[in-house]
């Protein structure tokens, strides 16, 4: 009896310790659902559950038991949300209106009187939602899908009935994830540079919250992109996502990212921080439908506020993806979004058969200086030039682009078929040259720009062919400190594809081409009008039809299923104040795919903390060559480039590749499958191979998998567990 009553109590207490030991989010996952809640959809990972009345939801993930939650279900002692405020929190959706007078106002599901009709559909539900005091209303639809939850607003479902009132803005799940805080830790991930972290504190040094526009600002609403060559932009972003994580650090770390897969193009991340407005951290997307602007009246500068005639066209589809345990942080996020884009064919895998690194080597041919009242060209490298440099560098895969080509050189319009400045050399001796460089394992390629219209150049009709702000004004900006204005989709059609076709005639030369895939700006020229979807859709056709290898320059994520290498690679975030580090976010995402190459070093404030970078993130390395001195273009539009002279800087480029090549060999063409801090300024980047990179950041050696790495230095280390 009593060896009975023993073994009693040992399973009374087996179970007692496992109940204590299980995670807390299986004991208080049930409890946290309130009966406003209803289940709406489940599958093999998830359980959606729905508020009819704000269209707020939660999802279960069956993996882990973790329950997430898209709003504030009741307040807690020492929030800090006036009524506005709690309305956003708890509502799934909501919008900013414009009145008569372009003045804007927000209001919410849950204090704004809306009429909602809610209905299932497989996997989740629809609900069409009706402002019937401003006579503005939308559908939302709720799907439950593999990997999470996605979010469809559909713009044919789009109503603006009274015409006192225009949706400007419209909030799409603004505290999914909310935390208050440090009490939980880990961090919001936003898009900045490569990708940047703003880790959960009770307190910020941030005075404003974050904005973030997809893809840049729309140049057809502002008009023009000041340049100033004594200021550094910051870059846009790239790509539309952000995410979240909790628990970082924890056994139950938990995490989700959030992926625009429609809509992007008037889409714009904003980032709150604990300590700005509120005492919570969120992060959401925005879009713009209607938006306000300046229009002139007269010459003397007065004008009126007034609306977009015409909403922005686009449908709205959001990824809201879940992710637990080991991928549940910023490189789980940025893997995940890798996979997002395989599956859609939106990044392939660009082969190659050289095994080393590739190296960006950007040579200025020429360009023309004014002398009284004609133009001189100015030879920087010639196409013989250029082969003797390639020779005495010697270096195995030269990434090769020529700049300045074109008659008169880099500040002229490039023609619409292949001529090559007769001070540089021929065509037949440039194909020559291409054909050396390909079979030697590099590649070749010519620079082209082919949105830019250089101002008072040839070439073009500044009347007929230029794009157009909402204004009537021309669009304009700098490219690469030449004033220029922006080409219409058809005249960009016309010119580029004509030359493409001439350049497809000889073998072996490929694009690099500037803006295009970067910089998007709606059309309002009378009878071409494009919005920036339309444009996306418009340059993803142009450039698929194009029968040569495209290089691009910063290209957004919707490029890179187009591109065979990436150019201008930041090298980090752009440092604002409230972000806590930069990461390696988008050389993840591209790793094992895309070959990605940095900004030219030439221009480097600190060359060795730069290098650190690149073989932390796994760059390649870039630099701006001429053969003569670059006091030679000192009156050209070119003197941008202070310092370039092969004599200069060519043994710098053989010393950095020479590094650079001996530690990311071993590991090119390979994804990067995690990285992790070992300790203060040291990083270890582990490869689908096994290998690691271990970089040292610090001033004192770093002792690790039995190999020492120096100050400021890096290491390979092979296949450690």
């Amino acid at each position: 009896m009593a060896n009975r009553t023993s073994r009693l109590w040992l399973i009374v207490l087996c179970a007692a310790l496992i109940a204590l030991c299980a995670p807390r989010a299986v004991m208080r996952a049930a409890p946290e659902i309130p009966d406003s809640y209803k289940q709406v959809a489940e599958n093999d990972s998830f359980q959606l559950y729905a508020d009819s009345q704000t269209l707020a939801f939660k999802v279960l993930d069956k993996r882990s038991s973790y329950l997430w939650h898209s709003g504030l279900d009741q307040l807690a002692q020492g929030d800090r949300l006036n009524r506005s405020w709690q309305a956003f929190a708890k509502s799934g959706i909501s919008i900013e209106y414009l009145d008569e007078r372009a003045n804007n106002k927000r209001v919410s599901i849950t204090n704004g009187s809306p009429v909602l009709a809610v209905t299932p559909i497989d996997q989740g539900l629809s609900a069409q939602v009706t402002f019937p005091e401003y006579g503005i209303g939308l559908t939302v639809n709720l799907h439950l899908e593999a990997d999470g939850v996605r979010v469809e607003v559909p713009f044919t479902s789009i109503r603006e009935e009274n015409p006192k009132f225009r949706l400007g803005v419209l909030y799409l799940y603004p505290f999914l994830g909310a935390t208050r805080g440090g009490r939980v830790p880990g961090y919001i991930f936003i898009p900045d540079g490569t990708g940047s972290l703003i880790r959960f504190a009770d307190s910020t040094k941030a005075k404003n919250m974050f904005y973030g526009r997809y893809y840049g600002p729309d140049l057809g609403m502002i008009g023009r992109k000041p340049a100033n060559r004594r200021i550094i932009d910051p870059p846009p972003i790239s790509f539309p996502v952000f995410g979240m994580v909790h628990g970082e650090g924890q056994s139950g770390q938990q995490a989700f990212l959030s992926v625009v897969e429609k809509g992007a193009a008037y889409g714009e991340v904003q980032a709150h921080p604990a300590g700005v407005i509120t005492n919570f951290n969120f992060v959401y997307n925005a879009f713009l439908y209607n938006q306000s602007y300046f229009q002139p009246t007269n010459r003397s500068g007065a004008g009126v506020s007034t609306v977009q005639k015409q909403p922005n066209a686009f449908d709205v589809v959001v990824h809201y993806r879940f992710l637990t345990g080991a991928a549940a942080d910023y490189i789980g996020m940025a893997r995940s979004y890798q996979q997002y884009l395989a599956e859609r064919g939106q990044l392939r895998t660009v082969s190659a058969d050289n095994p080393n690194i590739g190296i960006r080597l950007e040579f200025l041919g020429g360009d023309k200086e004014r002398v009284v009242f004609w133009n001189r060209f100015v030879s920087m490298t010639t196409i013989r030039q250029m082969r003797e440099i390639l020779a005495s560098l010697d270096v195995p895969n030269p990434h090769v682009i020529y700049y300045g080509w074109q008659p008169f050189g880099a500040s002229t319009m490039p023609p619409t078929a292949l001529e090559i400045d007769g001070n540089l050399g021929s065509r037949g001796e440039l194909q020559t040259l291409a054909a050396e460089i390909t079979a030697a394992g590099g590649t070749f390629s010519l620079f082209v720009d082919p949105q830019a219209a250089l101002r008072d150049e040839p070439g073009y009709s500044p009347r007929n062919d230029v794009a157009m702000t909402i204004t009537g004004d021309s669009l304009r900006t700098v490219c690469r400190l030449v004033d220029c204005y922006f080409l219409s989709v058809l005249a960009l059609q016309e010119r580029f594809s004509a030359l493409a076709r001439s350049v497809a005639t000889q073998p072996n030369i490929g694009l690099a081409l500037a803006n295009i895939g970067s910089t998007l700006y709606s059309d309002f020229r009378q009878g071409q009008q494009r919005n920036r979807e339309q444009a996306i859709s418009a340059y993803q056709t142009l450039l698929a039809e194009v029968p040569l290898p495209l290089r691009f320059y910063r290209p957004n994520a919707y490029i890179f299923g187009l591109a065979d290498a990436y150019y201008d690679m930041p090298l980090g975030d752009n440092g604002y104040v409230y972000t806590s580090e930069a990461v390696p976010f988008l050389p993840i995402v591209l790793s094992g795919h895309l070959p990605y190459y940095g900004e030219v070093l030439n221009f480097s404030s600190n060359v060795q903390e730069d290098l650190l970078r690149h073989a932390d993130y796994g760059i390649y390395p870039s630099f701006y060559l001429t053969y003569e001195p670059t006091a030679t273009m000192i009156n050209t539009a070119s003197s941008w480039i202070y310092t370039s002279s092969h004599g200069q800087w060519g043994g710098q480029v053989r010393r950095v590749y020479a590094w650079l090549n001996s530690l990311l060999r071993p590991v090119r063409g390979q994804a990067i499958t995690a990285r992790r801090q070992v300790a203060a300024g040291v990083f270890v980047t582990t490869y689908a191979n096994g290998r690691q990179i271990v970089t040292n950041y610090t001033d004192r050696p770093f002792t690790y998998g039995g190999i020492t790495v120096a100050a400021k230095d890096a290491a390979l280390v092979e296949n450690q567990p």
